[in-house]
């Protein structure tokens, strides 16, 4: 019987603010036209996925401002959806050189150089972020060191980086996400399903990518009937067409088994 595949993912602006500092003003405190103002627009249309028309407005706004930490980062953000790698770690590393107490930037580098596979620079930047006493969101860079460690099989590793990322914020769901896959590779598979269960717990919206990783540690576990009833849960919310077929065809893998 075929068996589901894992799947983990980096921790990007979906648990984190594009500005990396603190919500920009409200459009009326601003001066229109003024670099701050450009910046938030740039941001706005970031988050909406206008790559384009945000890449437009945070180089106005640096040519109004060409100190501006936050047009920088999120330019580098930009690049990072467009998959521009190269341009992208341009961008965070020039965040850096300006404000080095720009902890966002060093995350950011950090997945960049997961996907990469350049271990040492990865852990370098995510610990800088991950221990900085300023940084707001550290849980992000414990997950993503706790992923650099799962991709070169450190599993002891990964464990040690999501237990002290769950100590920042016991409320994160990647945390548990990666914690499930780490321990299904350990075999420990209650204790997988446990902490998927807590991920998905957290969640008013049920992902996808738990709903199907839970499934697989239940298909393991002989669960049959808990692992149909997920990835049933998931087709129901899956949108792109890939995804959609390797659950179907998941599911039909489980309906012929006879365990």
């Amino acid at each position: 019987m075929k068996r589901m595949a894992l799947i983990v993912a980096l921790v990007s602006l979906a648990w984190g603010c594009a500005s990396g500092k603190k919500a920009q003003l409200r459009p009326g405190q601003m001066k229109v036209g003024s670099a701050e103002y450009l910046l938030n627009e740039g941001i706005l249309n970031l988050n909406a996925g206008k790559l384009d028309i945000a890449e437009k407005k945070l180089f106005q706004a640096l040519e109004k401002n060409p100190d501006l930490a936050a047009a920088m980062n999120a330019l580098g953000l930009v690049y990072t959806y467009k998959r521009d790698i190269d341009r992208a770690i341009s961008w965070f590393k020039k965040t850096i050189t300006l404000d080095p107490n720009f902890y966002d930037a060093y995350n950011s580098l950090g997945m960049l150089y997961i996907e990469r596979n350049e271990y040492d620079l990865a852990k370098e930047n995510l610990l800088i972020a991950a221990n900085a006493a300023n940084y707001r969101t550290p849980e992000n860079a414990f997950t993503n060191l706790a992923l650099l460690e799962f991709n070169a099989s450190h599993f002891d590793a990964a464990l040690r980086y999501i237990d002290k990322g769950i100590a920042t914020n016991k409320q994160f769901p990647p945390l548990y996400n990666l914690k499930a896959v780490t321990m299904e590779q350990l075999n420990r598979l209650p204790e997988a399903a446990e902490n998927l269960e807590k991920a998905l717990s957290l969640l008013t919206d049920p992902d996808v990518v738990y709903l199907t990783n839970l499934a697989r540690i239940f298909q393991k576990m002989g669960e049959k009937t808990k692992a149909l009833d997920l990835l049933e849960k998931a087709l129901g919310r899956v949108l792109d067409p890939a995804s959609k077929e390797a659950i179907l065809q998941a599911i039909q893998d489980l309906e012929k088994s006879s365990g």
